[in-house]
């Protein structure tokens, strides 16, 4: 059986789903290939996955080496140099099937004859000698790897490092400043940071008393315009033989804000639906059903994304004023109040700053529908 390719969910987007991105793809892919790092902040469930990942595609499609390490699965500092040495080597080696995720699994995994085989002529920047080797001399030594391979090679290695802000709580300020040291060394080696909570990724990199202010290039991934949405949504409909009336289409985009995920899985939901029931239009009607059943799917998100909120007083009270188009300020609270719970709220990525002085908005209006109905 194919598999249908169809308004992914999950997943990160392929080339075709990546909705007006053109763009800022060239300007990105353009930036690292020049040996450029580059931080890319914004809420989950944006596209940030799904263009890093379009954008390694590329750069190895150039001749490029590429590596990811996601810290938000990562326990400490030894299995973050093991799995950078491992994701790194892979360029010469190919997969072998699992991840590494102890310096004892690394050990085995460089002992292997036919891994020696392929860098017999590299010097790794690995000591491995001792039973319980220094994590901290691991991951250097896994970073002087990525710079002797590309140089070697006489390739650019680009590494994307996701949900870079967890770096916090691997090591702090004592471990940023020595990432620092060794990265603004590296000639071959692009960096990639992507980061969910904006707050402490614009701190890391755009604060003088941090490491690595001014490190890389801040990027912000644009909103997808509606039209543009309308398009893909189309296209995508009419490549399955069927069709998306207007009316459902307007609906479709009002009720889920152009927010990425939610609009994929609002429409992927319309789309099922029709199939197993065998319309040839997708209606109003189909779209309402599909909204109603992404929020019953949504339903855990939010209960854990409701138990962020209730962290901060009165928080909770200026997201409903939020949700519900209110002006947080005008709320019977101390100013100083609204202020630390509107922070807390767009610390953990649930509410934007808007262009104006004491604008906000919420990330994801879907989000605001279920917190009202809760209400």
């Amino acid at each position: 059986m194919n598999v249908v390719e169809v308004f992914p969910v999950g997943r990160p987007a392929g080339p075709a789903d990546l909705v007006d991105r053109a763009e800022f793809m060239n300007d990105l892919t353009q930036r690292l290939s020049d040996g450029q790092s580059v931080m890319l902040a914004g809420p989950r469930r944006t596209g940030k996955s799904s263009v890093a990942a379009e954008a390694l595609r590329r750069l190895r499609e150039g001749g490029a080496y590429t590596a990811a390490v996601d810290l938000f699965h990562v326990a400490d500092v030894e299995e973050l140099g093991s799995k950078l040495l491992h994701a790194v080597l892979e360029n010469r080696t190919g997969v072998y099937g699992r991840s590494i995720r102890a310096a004892s699994g690394l050990r085995e995994w460089l002992g292997r004859a036919e891994f020696r085989a392929k860098v017999h002529d590299l010097e790794l920047g690995v000591v491995l000698a001792a039973e319980r080797p220094d994590p901290i001399a691991l991951l250097e030594g896994a970073i002087a790897t990525v710079e002797r391979l590309a140089e070697h090679d006489q390739r650019l290695c680009v590494v994307l490092m996701d949900e870079f802000q967890e770096v916090e709580r691997l090591g702090g300020e004592g471990l940023l400043k020595r990432l620092r040291a060794l990265f603004q060394q590296q000639r071959h080696t692009a960096y990639l940071f992507l980061g969910s909570q904006t707050t402490m990724m614009q701190t890391i990199f755009a604060d003088r008393r941090h490491a690595f202010y001014r490190f890389a290039t801040a990027l912000g991934l644009p909103e997808v315009p509606t039209e543009a949405w309308r398009d893909y949504i189309r296209r995508r409909i009419a490549e399955q033989d069927l069709h998306i009336t207007e009316p459902a289409l307007g609906h479709l985009l009002e009720r889920t804000g152009g927010h990425p995920y939610c609009t994929m899985v609002v429409a992927y939901n319309g789309f099922v639906h029709a199939r197993t029931h065998d319309l040839r239009e997708i209606s109003a009607d189909v779209v309402h059903y599909a909204y109603e059943k992404a929020l019953e799917m949504l339903e855990g998100v939010y209960e854990v994304q409701l138990h962020d909120v209730h962290r901060i007083k009165h928080a909770d009270r200026v997201f409903a004023a939020l949700a519900e188009g209110r002006p947080p300020y005008a709320l019977p609270l101390n100013p100083a109040q609204v202020t630390a719970a509107i922070a807390h709220l767009v610390k953990i990525a649930l509410v934007l700053r808007g262009a104006r002085r004491g604008e906000y908005r919420l990330v994801d209006p879907m989000f605001g529908d279920w917190y009202r109905r809760k209400r």
